[in-house]
């Protein structure tokens, strides 16, 4: 609390004195009115008790202490910080020009580019990556035994049809017809469930005999089953010969791809500017060969991988691809056989595919040049080439 002196000036007049200025206290005690330093305020008052209202003004007011104001305090500052007020300038977020907006257009377009470039990349040379599930021998689930809701749907069934007839007035006939579905009920679903039950019988027999004969390697068997799994294929492959060689007795699956020429390979590759945005590079003409090359032999092992998959008791898969040779005719660039043994000891997501197809026994690439392209093979009479050509070209057997 602040020193001061008081002092009377006149009748009804005070005067008070402090270090926090000078305050007049004028009229009597029952309508008194204090001016001066600090708000001005009218006090009424009779015997010990006063009574102070405040008038508007300027003057300071001291901010009580106390841990309930500190905490108002915090609060009211917390909300001063959150609203901006007339007097606070308010940061304004500057909105981005025609020229950003359409160089963020471009730069997602380069990088949208340029990820549809390296899936295509990753989707020509990773076939040979995919799973196939062995053919298994499928058994089928008989049907089971008609329980009570099965026999009651039976009822309602035989019960609406005895009474399509019947007018609703006939009471007695519509108790006979209830009467009749529920003793016929369990024998009809009995009847149903053995008529279910040799057809599923008839079907498991079917089921049966064709995977006998792809386990004994019948022809038409597996060459109806390979084609059928290759009808999904990226590219165009069918099953076209299998058989057992009678000399060593390996059983081999035949299978011709159609492969694109050299423009499915795409002309630019994605790679990254020195500051690591994402961009496209031009291929040169040997890296894009090599590609191709790369490409065809990922799409052989996969072609082989299926096929021994749905062959099962095929020891090699014998692959030819062939190319559209832009005279309306087609031409072979690769040839090969895989032989089940080698291929089940591969680690497919590391191998080469082009040195893994170029292993494989008979293998034939021929590629030429310094950009070394792959080229039409030159088929001669004995080439493994010329007997797959000479396989593709023979219609089965019907008779054999």
């Amino acid at each position: 609390m602040g020193l001061g002196v008081s002092f009377r000036i006149a009748p009804g007049v005070r005067v008070r004195a402090s270090s926090r200025g000078i305050r007049a206290s004028v009229g009597p005690r029952a309508a008194r009115a204090h001016v001066g330093a600090g708000r001005t305020r009218i006090s009424t008052g009779a015997g010990p008790v006063t009574l102070s209202t405040t008038l508007g003004g300027s003057g300071r007011r001291r901010a009580p202490s106390g841990p309930s104001t500190r905490s108002r305090q915090s609060s009211a500052q917390s909300s001063w910080s959150s609203t901006p007020s007339s007097s606070t300038p308010v940061a304004r977020t500057r909105q981005p020009t025609v020229a950003q907006l359409q160089a963020q257009a471009r730069a997602a377009e380069r990088a949208q580019e340029v990820a549809g470039v390296a899936a295509l990349e990753n989707s020509l040379t990773t076939l040979h990556q995919a799973a196939f599930a062995d053919s298994a021998r499928q058994v089928l689930t008989p049907p089971p035994a008609p329980g009570r809701a099965e026999i009651e749907a039976v009822r309602r069934e035989l019960y609406r049809t005895a009474t399509t007839s019947v007018p609703l007035w006939r009471l007695a006939q519509r108790r006979q017809a209830k009467e009749w579905a529920g003793q016929q009920a369990p024998v009809e679903a009995e009847r149903r469930h053995t008529g279910d039950l040799v057809g599923v019988q008839w079907e498991q027999s079917q089921l049966d005999l064709h995977w006998q004969a792809l386990c004994d390697h019948d022809q038409h068997t597996v060459i109806e089953a390979v084609d059928d799994a290759f009808a999904d294929n990226a590219s165009d492959s069918t099953c076209v010969d299998a058989g057992t060689v009678a000399e060593t007795g390996a059983r081999y699956v035949t299978a011709v791809v159609t492969y694109a020429g050299l423009e499915l390979m795409p002309e630019h590759r994605a790679d990254r500017t020195p500051g690591g945005k994402p961009t496209l590079r031009k291929r040169t003409k040997t890296d894009r060969n090599a590609l191709y090359a790369t490409s065809i032999a990922s799409t052989v092992l996969a072609t082989a991988k299926e096929a021994l998959a749905v062959a099962v008791a095929a020891t090699e898969a014998r692959v030819l691809v062939v190319r559209p040779d832009g005279m309306g005719d087609v031409e072979p660039v690769y040839a090969g056989t895989l032989r089940r043994d080698h291929l089940a000891h591969l680690d497919w997501a590391t191998i080469d595919p082009l040195a893994v197809a170029m292993e494989a026994e008979d293998a034939q690439m021929s590629r030429k040049g310094s950009t070394r392209e792959v080229v039409a093979l030159a088929v001669e009479a004995n080439s493994p080439a010329a007997a797959l050509l000479g396989a593709w070209s023979q219609p089965v057997d019907e008779d054999s």
